[in-house]
Order: structure tokens, then C-alpha cells, then sequence
């Protein structure tokens, strides 16, 4: 079984690579608490054959929570630190699924960019 390494543990191979559920292949559990670890890409979610519209939804929506979370933090820690969230690409994604939640996460996206590049003019621009 090919294996994908990871700090905490050991998944199996990505879901995209899986012809057939089975063993290998991951759960909905394993991909709701770490899908960036579980799919190379968003669109693998979507993508994903055994998983339910529901179930597709919620692992984008905890996705999208995990990436916000990355962006507020880099930005009020380490606001200099270009961080390459895939946010983006969550979110539109995520549109096809709850255009609700993809237009909230979106604007919460903005306004923690928004600060960001307010502190950076500030930094840039002192009064």
C-alpha cells in the first residue's frame, strides 16, 4: 500500500488514487478532521466517489475553517509572512455546494486581508 507521510501519522494513498473502496481508502472521519492531508486538491473532494453531496460539504466547510484559521493567524502573528492558504480555491469549490457558507467564509477572508494590508500600510505609511 503506498503511503502519504505526515508529522502525526500515516494516511493512505490520496483519495484520487483509489479504484475501489476498500481498506486504503479513506474514511469520511480521516478527511473531515485533515483533508489537506487526505486530498491533493479541493476539486478531489468533489470529485471523490463514494462520498455523499452532505459529506462532500461538510469536509469542505471544516477545509475552509482550517485554511481561515492559517490566515488569521499569519496575519496577526507573522503579517510580513507571504502565507499560501488555499482558501481560494476551498471556497470556490465550496460555492457549488452551500453558496451561503463560500459568500461568508469569502468575506471573512477579505476582512482578514484587508487588516492585514491596513498594518502593512501603517507600517509603511506611519502618521
Amino acid at each position: 500500500m503506498e503511503t502519504i507521510g505526515t508529522k502525526r501519522e500515516t494516511y493512505p494513498a490520496r483519495a484520487s488514487q483509489a479504484t475501489s473502496p476498500g481498506v486504503s481508502e479513506p474514511s469520511f472521519v480521516d478527511a473531515l478532521v485533515d483533508p489537506v492531508n487526505i486530498f491533493a486538491s479541493p476539486q478531489e473532494v468533489v470529485d471523490h466517489p463514494w462520498f455523499s453531496d452532505e459529506e462532500k460539504r461538510t469536509i469542505l466547510l471544516s477545509w475552509a475553517r482550517d485554511e481561515l484559521v492559517i490566515e488569521q493567524v499569519a496575519s496577526r502573528v507573522m503579517p510580513d509572512l507571504q502565507v499560501k492558504s488555499r482558501i481560494d480555491a476551498v471556497v470556490a469549490v465550496l460555492a457549488s455546494f452551500d453558496p451561503t457558507a463560500a459568500g461568508e467564509y469569502l468575506s471573512a477572508v477579505q476582512t482578514i486581508r484587508g487588516t492585514k494590508n491596513r498594518k502593512q500600510a501603517r507600517r509603511m505609511f506611519p502618521h
